[in-house]
């Protein structure tokens, strides 16, 4: 009687996890129509793309250099080939780029670990893909996480979401552990592993913000990505990645991601497609009283 009790719990406690986790019934990112659905620009139901710079990056001819690097990745395939009419290397590196920045919720995209280019063919090898079932398993776990965060964020202000945002991704852990390219770059690890990088706090902000209904941008440089937000109409600096590195909120310093990178840079790769950045006010300066409240 003892053991059927104690397998009765762990049963119970099993379904209650994967209800709240997986199956838990959600509202959903709003922007996720049934016809966006049907693009070839959909992945999950987290995140949902323009392609901005696919479009800005590429000619419509290269385009299905960019759609198989995005299949690939889907279908957790550990080498591609993708066969060219001209020498494509420049134009790999642009649609790379571009997923990059135009998918954060491609949560199986971890990035490229080496290429070659040879008789008009690019094979490139994958990083660590996460297998289809963790990327699936993976989306719906994000998403009940997503309604969390809109329940919270329901009657707040744009500062208050954004100060939250920040607050919220700054609570994560830093992975100290840190690779090139690996499986700390991505949504992924910032949500089901509590730990990442640059690349997985800026992917996850991006996804928070266009859940909550606040505009913004994905931005990498040569060792950085970060984000640009939009506020009252005016694009600013946000980097959590800097309250990460500071733990808590009473340092001073904790709050400098409103306002500047960890690397001290402003301007990421492909600079003249974001819309003009304001330096001269920050949003720490803006948000000061906000921010002085925050316990």
């Amino acid at each position: 009687m003892k053991t059927k009790r104690i397998v009765l719990y762990f049963v119970l406690v099993f379904i209650m996890f994967a209800f709240n986790f997986y199956l838990r019934p959600i509202e959903g990112n709003k922007l996720i129509t049934p016809k966006y659905q049907d693009s070839a620009a959909y992945v999950n139901d987290l995140y949902m793309s323009d392609e901005y710079f696919k479009k800005k990056l590429l000619s419509e001819e290269d385009y299905f250099i960019y759609n198989q690097i995005m299949e690939g990745s889907m279908e957790d395939k550990p080498e591609i080939a993708i066969k060219c009419n001209k020498d494509c290397k420049n134009i790999f590196y642009k649609a790379y780029y571009a997923v990059y920045l135009d998918h954060p919720e491609l949560i199986s995209f971890l990035g490229i670990k080496g290429f070659y280019y040879d008789n008009n063919t690019i094979t490139y090898h994958n990083y660590e893909n996460l297998s289809k079932v963790k990327a699936y398993l993976g989306a719906r776990r994000i998403e009940r996480e997503m309604e969390n965060i809109r329940k919270d964020t329901k009657n707040m202000d744009e500062q208050e979401k954004i100060l939250y945002v920040y607050d919220y991704v700054a609570s994560h852990n830093y992975d100290r552990l840190f690779t090139v390219l690996g499986s700390n770059q991505s949504a992924y690890s910032f949500f089901t592993k509590k730990s990442s990088v640059c690349a997985g706090f800026a992917k996850a902000s991006q996804i928070i913000f266009q859940n909550i209904g606040i505009n913004s941008y994905l931005v990498l440089s040569d060792d950085h990505m970060w984000n640009y937000v939009e506020y009252e109409g005016k694009y600013y600096i946000f980097d959590a990645t800097v309250g990460t590195s500071y733990y808590e909120k009473k340092n001073d310093r904790y709050y400098e991601g409103l306002g500047r990178t960890t690397t001290g840079v402003t301007e990421g790769l492909f600079k003249e497609y974001y819309p003009k950045i304001e330096t001269e006010s920050t949003l720490k300066e803006i948000f000061n009283k906000k921010i002085k409240k925050t316990p």
